[in-house]
């Protein structure tokens, strides 16, 4: 799933994925509401169809805390101190990055290198539109880059 993320102080009250569709709907960008299923396991996510094909989610778990800290370390210095202090992000990646597959010895998710490119200009539009509404720090996995809105 996670080509991009976007990490960020949740506001009080917490962001939703809904305000988040209409937030996208209102740039233009075509959204429907879609999930993740393995068992009794969903997770919400949105699915942006146009102008750029790709699935999202928020994530904001008590663990995205340990996480931020954990990449902080890691981070280009500039980015580091703001991304210590993140409780949640919007993950991103294609829209069927992720297959469940059935076997006798349960069921298994099967994760590939997701095509999603978040370098790709009507994508990169929206992540940083996205970016810019939480006021948060882009992560592209894929080029290993980020990006903070100015």
């Amino acid at each position: 799933m996670q080509a991009a993320r976007i990490w960020f102080q949740n506001p009080t009250p917490p962001l939703t994925l809904s305000q988040v569709k209409k937030y996208l709907q209102e740039t233009g960008a075509e959204v429907k509401g879609t999930e993740w299923r393995l068992g009794n396991y969903v997770v919400p996510q949105l699915h942006v169809t146009s102008p750029a094909d790709f699935v999202m989610q928020l994530e904001d778990e008590v663990w995205i805390i340990e996480e931020a800290e954990e990449f902080s370390q890691r981070a280009p210095a500039p980015i580091s101190e703001r991304l210590s202090i993140c409780d949640a992000r919007l993950s991103f990646g294609e829209a069927n990055d992720e297959n469940a597959i059935t076997t006798d010895q349960g069921i298994v998710v099967a994760t590939d290198w997701s095509t999603f490119d978040p370098e790709e200009p009507q994508a990169r539009i929206l992540l940083e539109a996205l970016a810019r509404m939480v006021d948060g720090l882009l992560e592209d996995n894929v080029s290993g880059t980020w990006w903070a809105p100015t």
